[in-house]
């Protein structure tokens, strides 16, 4: 069996499996100030192509440029060095600026509110901060995208996206890494998301599970997965090459 028929046979663990002792708000040092540069990417690769879909989608401030840190797109390489060359990688989303994540953030928000009006204020924000986290302007201890150390991304075959049982960014518990794992669900969905989620995982990144399509290297959330200090801090547009 090669190495591809494997992982597409392996299930996807759970979270807590996948990261003994994970604590989501377990304190972090702070990240250093002075980390690794962050890349514009959008051409570097020919098997990464940037979809720019916040852009697409009229998110106020998105980026036309897929920027992520040095170490994400070694990583990202990676894992395509692990697959087969007709495998490529498109990427939804990296880096989000300030004002992208706060209109996200807004936005579900909004969403959560109108489907369930009897919730508190602090009840959506519970809601909304499983699927987008809150804007935070600690430089020290950014959310996972504001760091250039979270990539949203899917596979694809011969430039095709493969088909992963929902679209990027559907927040509902389908779109959790492991939701296809139950009996009775699309078979090809399940192992579409094995693969991706082990070559990724072989590469270096943790996985986020309540979304397939998000990964992170070096930032907050990796590093209360893998038990150990964040590499990256804030990135503000005035860092961008």
């Amino acid at each position: 069996m090669n190495q591809i028929e494997l992982w597409m046979q392996t299930p996807i663990p759970t979270a807590r499996a996948a990261y003994p002792g994970y604590d989501p708000d377990a304190p972090l040092p702070p990240a250093p100030e002075a980390g690794e540069p962050v890349l514009d990417i959008t051409d570097c690769h020919p098997r990464i192509a940037y979809a720019a879909s916040y852009l697409h989608m009229g998110v106020p401030g998105a980026l036309t440029r897929c920027y992520v840190r040095k170490g994400v797109y070694e990583r990202l390489c990676r894992a395509l060095d692990l697959l087969p060359e007709a495998y490529s990688l498109r990427i939804y989303d990296s880096l989000r600026p300030q004002r992208v994540q706060q209109a996200l953030y807004d936005d579900y928000f909004a969403r959560v509110k109108a489907e369930h009006p009897g919730l508190s204020d602090e009840q959506a924000a519970c809601l909304t901060e499983e699927f987008v986290a809150r804007p935070v302007l600690d430089r020290l201890h950014p959310s996972s995208h504001q760091s250039g150390g979270a990539v949203d991304l899917t596979l694809c075959l011969e430039g095709q996206e493969l088909d992963m049982g929902t679209g990027f960014d559907e927040f509902a518990p389908i779109a959790h890494a492991d939701a296809f794992e139950r009996e009775g669900l699309d078979e090809t969905v399940r192992r579409n998301r094995r693969l991706l989620h082990h070559a990724m995982r072989q590469a270096g990144f943790t996985h986020y599970s309540a979304e397939w399509w998000h990964f992170d290297y070096g930032n907050g959330p990796w590093a209360r997965r893998t038990h150990s200090a964040p590499l990256y801090a804030f990135c503000a547009e005035g860092d961008l090459r």
